[in-house]
């Protein structure tokens, strides 16, 4: 077998990587990086409004076969979404507990 075609242990698409499985470590820390972007950065804000809103969605609901073929059933559900406005004029989307807990001129503790 031609080395130089094949690559070191015969596998072409291992060729050019190293063997001692530094590559992998590599790739771990690409992907944790990667991943920084999603981390929790705190931040506190000044309430000054909070509204809830409701909107109607179809949500599947699961499937029928009455024609002979799967078809999807979605189910109308009324869906809630919790907001504050912060002294800048930004809406931030919070969880129920933290919209229970949120007085408006209060400081409310948030993850950007």
């Amino acid at each position: 077998m031609d080395k130089r075609i094949a690559g070191v242990d015969g596998h072409p698409l291992t060729a050019g990587l190293p063997r001692n499985g530094a590559w992998i470590a590599g790739a771990i820390v690409l992907l944790l990086l990667g991943c920084a972007g999603l981390a929790c950065r705190p931040a506190s804000i000044t309430v000054a409004k909070k509204e809830e809103r409701a909107r109607l969605e179809a949500t599947p609901s699961g499937f029928t076969s009455e024609t002979g073929r799967l078809e999807e059933l979605r189910t109308p559900e009324i869906v809630r979404d919790y907001w504050v406005l912060d002294a800048g004029g930004t809406w931030h989307r919070v969880s129920l507990g933290q919209y229970r807990s949120a007085e408006v001129g209060q400081a409310l503790d948030l993850c950007q």
